[in-house]
């Protein structure tokens, strides 16, 4: 790149594709069109975020199923006829991670009722 704004606003948009290709971890894609290169950047965000998020719902049920089937396992969730019965309060303590943060612990009330059993 030469020493011109032009050249100076190309360079920025090239380091800013690269900078959220990085972020949303997918390849840069460049072309003769910096400018057009870091819009077609950005229109990835809400999807790159979309794909998160379900990844993480997924997570969360599986530990959800887990959960449920181990305390299943120590009878604590028990089927009677077409009736489930469970301890009319469960909690279920996790770990969560915020991007960029730490490890923390997390706990979820879940009230029987709220889900269905009895």
């Amino acid at each position: 790149m030469s020493d011109s704004p032009i050249g100076a606003a190309s360079a920025t948009y090239r380091k800013a594709v690269n900078g959220i290709a990085e972020a949303i971890k997918i390849d840069p894609r460049h072309t003769k069109y910096p400018s057009e290169d870091f819009q077609d950047m950005v229109d990835e965000i809400p999807e790159a975020m979309r794909e998160k998020a379900l990844q993480w719902y997924e997570r969360g049920i599986k530990r959800g199923m887990r959960k449920a089937t181990d305390l299943m396992a120590e009878g604590e969730i028990y089927r009677e006829g077409d009736t489930v019965h469970a301890p009319k309060i469960m909690k279920v303590n996790t770990k969560v991670k915020m991007s960029g943060g730490e490890w923390e612990k997390y706990s979820v009330t879940i009230k029987a009722k709220d889900i269905g059993f009895k």
